[in-house]
Order: C-alpha cells, then structure tokens, then sequence
C-alpha cells in the first residue's frame, strides 16, 4: 500500500475512549453513517455529474431514479474524485477539532484520483506546517473493502495507538479483505469507453456476466465469466470460499445496484456455504454504480 505522509510521536494517546489521530477516508468506502459518527471518521464524496449537474456520491441522488435514467434515457454519468482543495479543508477541521494526527485513507489510485489529491492537499499543509503529522494511505481497494480498513484504522485510533500502530492496523485489515462482483451487461462499461466494442459485442452474443475482483495492485482483474446469474453468484461464493477457508471471524457483506433478487439469494448462498459471523446488506454507492450500471452485484469479506 502507498503512504505518503510524515511520522513522528505525535498521534500517541493513552486515553481509551478517543484517539488523537483523526481518520478521514472517501465516500466509496461505503463506511455506514452510524459507525463514521461513533468512530469520528470523516467521509469525503466523490462527485457523479450527469449531463454536467454534481451529484455529491450518497447524498444528492436518488439510486432508483439514477438508474432508470441509464437505462431508459442511456445517459452516461461520470465521476470525480475529491479536489486537493476539499481534503484540504477536511484535514484543516480534523487539526482544529483537536486531533494531533490526521491519517486519510483513500480508493485505490488505480481506479481514482483522490490519493494524489489528498497527498497534493497533506503536503500543502505540511509546508505550512512541519509540525504536522498528516498521512495519506493509498487503500489499494474500494466499496466496503475500502470501508473495513478505514473502519480498523478509526478503531485502534479511538484505542490511542499512534500512527506507525494504526498504519499497520490499517495494512492487515488489507490483507484480510476482499471482493467478487458481476454485473447483468458489459452496456455501460462499452459506453463509458472502458472495454473495445469487439469485447461487448462478443460478450453480448455470448451473454456472459463477467466477474471481477480488486489484486493486490488494487486494479480491477477478471476472476471468470458465467452464462447466467445463478453460475455466477455460485462462481463469487466459491471464489470467497477459497479465499476464507479456515479462516476465523469472517464477516460478509452483500452489495449490489439496483439488483434485490440477486442480492438475496447472494445472501442465502453466502449464509449457508460461507457460514460467516456476521452478514449484512448493503447498495453499492452510485460511483461504482454508474461505471457498470444497474444489476451489479457483489460479495465482499473480512476475516480476523
């Protein structure tokens, strides 16, 4: 994982109900608005602009609307990372409320800007400022993948470790996380430019659902394809499995985009082959959304 950033004491706390290292991360991350509030993790959001309008990511769109539109009027949305400028405001209210340290944690820089916008807006502040203990953690991941190393990271904050402690937090709950997804057409990833017309024709005639995970380089990588939604979600389960076996305290999160039916027998597969601690339920955020359209789903595990 890329980190840029300085280190030094500060960050160190003995305090057990709040750290002083602030946690800020984005808003693909998909960190539930009830945890971010108990841990203080503050959550940047990506744009998505239809037809030129900002939509900030998770709070401005309505996901039905959205995707109906994709589907029955074709727009094609497009998505913007953070600016330097909004991390750079978020970083300066972390300092201001009190946070000795700040550490942000950011979608892969293989699918987005913000790491290097949120690098540009930490060293901004740094030259303001030697004193100032700001990192920026590339995550190499997304969704609630993303979400569980930011949520690791906040957990040994509020515990009062300092940072070297809760980058390393961080770097295993990275090695402890991971993702299949499908998604119903190879549609909105031809519009978007993002494979060559000869790749979707062909996939259309085939009718494939491709299936993808994140690497370890945090770019996207095809796991396999399935000729229906059934292999497919049988498929993701199986590529979990293989990933989880004999692993203790796994958690599961069910995620997908306009897709409820898939999405719930996703969790009936997961529930009885996977048999996790914990399983929850979730949407994709519409920046993922919108780069492969309604029907996408996806099976996202952390394990202790």
């Amino acid at each position: 994982m890329n980190v840029q950033g300085n280190f030094s004491d500060q960050g160190r706390s003995n305090s057990t109900t709040g750290g002083a290292v602030a946690l800020i991360t984005d808003s693909v991350a998909q960190v539930p608005a009830e945890t971010a509030r108990e841990l203080g993790i503050s959550i940047i959001p990506l744009i998505v602009q239809i037809d030129g309008k900002p939509y900030r990511d998770g709070m401005d769109l309505d996901l039905t609307q959205l995707y109906n539109r994709m589907r029955n009027e074709k727009v094609v949305p497009t998505t913007i990372a953070p600016s330097p400028g909004e991390f750079e405001e978020a970083m300066r209210n972390s300092l201001r409320n009190g946070a000795k340290a700040v550490l942000c944690i950011t979608l892969s820089s293989r699918l987005s800007s913000s790491y290097q916008n949120a690098s540009l807006a930490a060293r901004l502040l740094r030259e303001e400022d030697p004193r100032r203990t700001i990192v920026v953690m590339d995550s190499l991941s997304a969704a609630a993948c993303e979400g569980f190393i930011a949520i690791t990271a906040a957990r040994a904050a509020t515990q009062g470790e300092p940072m070297e402690a809760i980058l390393q937090a961080a770097r295993e709950a990275g090695r402890r996380t991971g993702l299949a997804a499908s998604f119903e057409t190879l549609e909105y990833l031809a519009r978007g430019g993002r494979i060559g017309k000869v790749a979707y024709m062909m996939g259309s005639l085939i009718r494939i659902k491709p299936i993808i995970t994140l690497d370890k380089e945090g770019t996207v990588a095809p796991v396999g394809a399935a000729r229906n939604t059934n292999r497919a979600l049988q498929a993701m389960v199986d590529f979990v499995a293989r990933r989880v076996k004999g692993r203790q305290n796994l958690q599961i999160t069910i995620l997908e985009a306009e897709a409820p039916e898939q999405a719930a027998r996703l969790h009936e597969l997961a529930s009885r082959q996977l048999q996790p601690a914990a399983i929850h339920d979730s949407v994709f955020t519409p920046v993922m959304g919108v780069h492969t359209g309604p029907g996408l789903i996806g099976l996202v595990y952390f394990y202790d």
